[in-house]
């Protein structure tokens, strides 16, 4: 049996190569997955380790920052070559505009530079700056075009503008510390000068030659015992750049688990891919299998050596797919960086033998589980079948449609069970998670029950092609139907790839317009101006007085409010209370904001206070502020929490004041304040646009393989049917049909396959994409929005991609002779 698989292995090398592309294309994701979240782990790590670089202890601070005593404490340690420590502080940039630079609204850092080389937590392009100097870290160098000998600008402790020229740059990596902030390196003392810190985030040590690890970190842990009550912690390096390590885990294994379901999505693809391709060939060899019985061959060696024949593939394509996946693992860092700005480090692709293995593994387990049904119809083959033609269709008995028919009832009815227990769980993520798994469940019923429907609604589909296209048409439908079996499992996998794009097409929409209703709804004003947040603790700053009274002098705004939160205590609990000087700016407040009052929020307990009264409970969400626990008036808090300037101001524009006008007199009003953030609600829409755009771009990327995979099921499913039908196409020729006829019939076949499976993918989509977004978003009831535009463009789509899948296969089948395919 060995010698009849390589022979047929031999003979059928065409027909099985595009299901070995296949196998190629799903492995390829997958392996090429986990090739990447190796080689990210192993960036992460170097530039997670980076701060811990060539340090034998540290010290780290806990309640407190260290103090210059504890340093010298620790320099004194016998075996203590050389102690540094590090100062970490707030320290806001001005950009190219004259602002700020924030993320989050937070601004950037301040560092020391250690006077020892390498001691220093980042790599440096440049020299350590003199007086006047500074570094910069390359993020915001990129971002804001600066480069060494360029000058910036920051603000001190009293909001006066220094300029220091630029020494050199330094790359922190991917710290999650100072990621998408700007970080300014410095001397100690001029961080001490300009921000008024003195203590230190961690103090780090270089041990002398011959000192143990262990050994120095306890003779430092006595030194600092007196510290302690502090917090402050002492580790090995060692123990150190484990923690850092573990943290890059965290962050790799998320993108590594994310991007696997896609692999796992395209291996599913393929799977169907496969089984279709062997049971076609397995009925296409039904003579041949019947003879092998008549020579003597058993059903076992039937069934394994088309196992046999299954794994060769398997492999194969494993190993193709393995190979492709080193190309798949350079480019998701371009595209997870450029759809998302994700972060993942540069790193030479690190190659070891798990994903190897696993890739190999996969390849042979889908491609075998795939063809054992196949396999076992064979081994059914009677001997006598040799001597009879071989049947055009399969006849499906009404007894083997009606279990069908139950199990795919049965099926579907767990999953709708399932996600009706979703939508009644309140917790909004484990609801999602429910919903989501009877939605699998639910279309693999969907899978199940297709060879009963697919048949009719390709006529229903096809009934324009049938009248329109005369003879082709009615026989490209015919041909589509008779077998409904196998157009269902060739539509399968173009069903679950374009399911899952209308989906997320359609969950992403959803999610943009419920944010624009949002913005509408909790941002009835033109501009929201907040005070920059501390980039080290986060806390919000204070917008002076006399800014919001400068803006009111202009009759271009209609209306300045100024906003301010605190917490306090009342009546024994901590409230986060905010308060806003003109309430009708906030139309969705209820009434009754009067001193001695309070509003409650209206999605927490009330907090059934004595000292305040409750007047309404409603929304107390305050644009750019958040929500808090209650509103009082300004006096009221004033009274509770005592005076103090706001944190946040909100300004309409006059009507009839164009958003240039009222956007110039915001900005030249703040030009005298610089530690303040102007946003409007066109840049929020603007940033949200990019940012959905961004994500279904990045999902049509992966899903593409999925879909790609499909559409090579189309054209195999098509070319193994043209060898299949070759005197029947040949009697078609004999009646009158047209070589060009012809390829029309097969172009159109494909098509309706196309439109078929497409349809049926949207329309699950349509189902289940409310219901995710109804329980992912259950507290502020989401606008589902239909992206009719994307799912018309993913239906023509699927219609073209599958017309061009079935080129070959109609011009191989124009190309037969009469006589010959008919004698065949």
């Amino acid at each position: 049996m060995w010698r009849v698989t390589f022979a047929s292995l031999t003979k059928h090398a065409r027909r099985l190569a595009a299901t070995t592309l296949a196998v190629v294309l799903g492995v390829g994701f997958t392996a090429g997955t986990l090739i990447f979240g190796d080689t990210a782990q192993a960036g992460f790590d170097e530039t997670f380790a980076r701060t811990a670089r060539n340090v034998d202890a540290v010290v780290l601070a806990g309640d407190k920052p260290l103090t210059a005593d504890q340093l010298t404490a620790v320099s004194g340690v016998a075996g203590v070559e050389h102690a540094e420590g590090r100062m970490v502080t707030s320290l806001p940039m001005l950009g190219s505009t004259g602002r700020p630079l924030v993320n989050n609204g937070r601004s950037g850092y301040a560092v020391s530079v250690a006077d020892d080389e390498r001691l220093r937590g980042f790599d440096l392009d440049g020299r350590v700056p003199g007086a006047g100097e500074a570094l910069l870290d390359t993020e915001t160098a990129a971002h804001e075009k600066l480069s060494i000998g360029q000058t910036i600008q920051v603000l001190d402790k009293a909001g006066t503008k220094q300029v220091y020229a630029i020494s050199g740059l330094v790359d922190f990596g991917v710290s999650k510390t100072y990621s998408g902030l700007s970080v300014v390196g410095l001397p100690r003392a001029e961080i001490t000068r300009l921000t008024g810190e003195t203590g230190f985030e961690e103090i780090v040590i270089r041990s002398r030659p011959g000192i143990a690890q262990t050994d120095l970190a306890g003779a430092v842990r006595a030194a600092v015992t007196g510290s302690t009550a502090n917090g402050a912690t002492v580790q090995t390096g060692d123990e150190r750049r484990t923690d850092l390590a573990n943290q890059a885990t965290s962050v790799a294994t998320q993108f590594t688990f994310i991007l696997l379901v896609f692999g796992v999505i395209s291996l599913v693809v393929a799977v169907f891919v496969i089984y279709n391709t062997f049971a076609i060939l397995l009925a296409q060899r039904l003579r041949e299998t019947a003879l092998l019985r008549c020579v003597g061959a058993t059903r076992r060696q039937i069934f394994t050596a088309t196992l046999l024949e299954s794994a060769a593939i398997g492999l194969v394509g494993g190993a193709f797919g393995v190979l492709a996946g080193i190309g798949v693992s350079y480019g998701l860092p371009l595209l997870l960086n450029g759809a998302l700005d994700a972060g993942v480090p540069e790193h030479p692709v690190v190659l070891r033998p798990t994903p190897v293995l696993i890739g190999l593994t996969l390849g042979m387990v889908a491609t075998v589980a795939a063809a054992v049904l196949p396999a076992l119809r064979a081994t059914r083959t009677k001997p006598l079948a040799a001597l009879r033609d071989l049947p055009s269709a399969v006849t499906v008995s009404r007894r083997a449609k009606i279990i069908r028919g139950i199990i795919a009832f049965l099926i579907a009815g767990i999953g709708a069970l399932v996600t009706r227990q979703g939508q009644q769980t309140e917790d909004s993520e484990t609801a999602t998670f429910i919903v989501v798994a009877g939605g699998v469940v639910v279309f693999l019923g969907v899978l199940v029950a297709s060879p009963l429907f697919i048949g009719r609604l390709t006529a229903l589909v096809g009934l324009p092609a049938s009248r329109l296209a005369g003879p082709p048409g009615r026989v490209a439908v015919a041909n589509a139907r008779r077998n409904p079996g196998r157009t269902a499992v060739t539509t399968a996998s173009l069903m679950i790839g374009v399911g899952l794009m209308a989906m997320f097409s359609m969950l992403l929409g959803s999610i943009k317009e419920t944010a624009r209703d949002q913005l509408a709804s909790h941002y009835p004003v033109d501009y929201v101006i907040t005070a920059v947040r501390d980039g080290k603790t986060g806390e919000l700053g204070r917008i002076p007085a006399a800014y919001s009274d400068q803006l009111r002098q202009h009759g271009e705004l209609a209306k300045v409010a100024v906003v301010r939160g605190a917490k306090v205590r009342v009546d024994g609990k901590t409230l986060h209370l905010g308060a806003i000087d003109h309430p009708e700016l906030l139309p969705q407040l209820p009434a009754g904001l009067v001193d001695g009052a309070i509003i409650v929020d209206d999605k927490q307990p009330d907090p059934q206070l004595t000292t305040l009264r409750t007047a309404a409970s409603g929304d107390t969400t305050i644009p750019g502020a958040g929500r808090f626990d209650g509103l009082v008036t300004w006096s009221e808090l004033a009274k509770l929490a005592g005076s103090s300037d706001g944190s946040l101001v909100l300004v309409k524009a006059a009507d009839g004041v164009s958003p240039v006008d009222s956007r110039a007199i915001v900005d030249r009003v703040g030009s005298a304040y610089p530690l303040v953030e102007v946003s409007s609600v066109a840049d929020l829409s603007s940033g949200l646009e990019k940012a959905v755009n961004g994500l279904i771009g990045l999902f049509a990327g992966l899903l593409g393989t999925a879909v790609l995979i499909a559409l090579f099921g189309i054209a195999n499913t098509l070319s193994l049917s043209v060898i299949e039908r070759t005197r029947e196409s040949a009697t078609l020729r004999a009646l009158g049909l047209t070589r060009g006829q012809l390829r029309g019939m097969l172009l159109a076949e494909a098509l309706l396959m196309g439109v078929v499976g497409a349809l049926v993918g949207i329309a699950f989509g349509l189902v289940y994409a409310p219901l995710v977004l109804l329980a992912a978003f259950r507290d502020i009831d989401p606008v589902i929005v239909v992206p009719w535009d994307w799912l018309t463009g993913m239906l023509l789509l699927a219609a073209l991609a599958s017309c061009l899948a079935a080129v070959l296969p109609a011009r191989r089948a124009g190309r037969g002779a009469i006589v010959a395919a008919m004698a065949d």
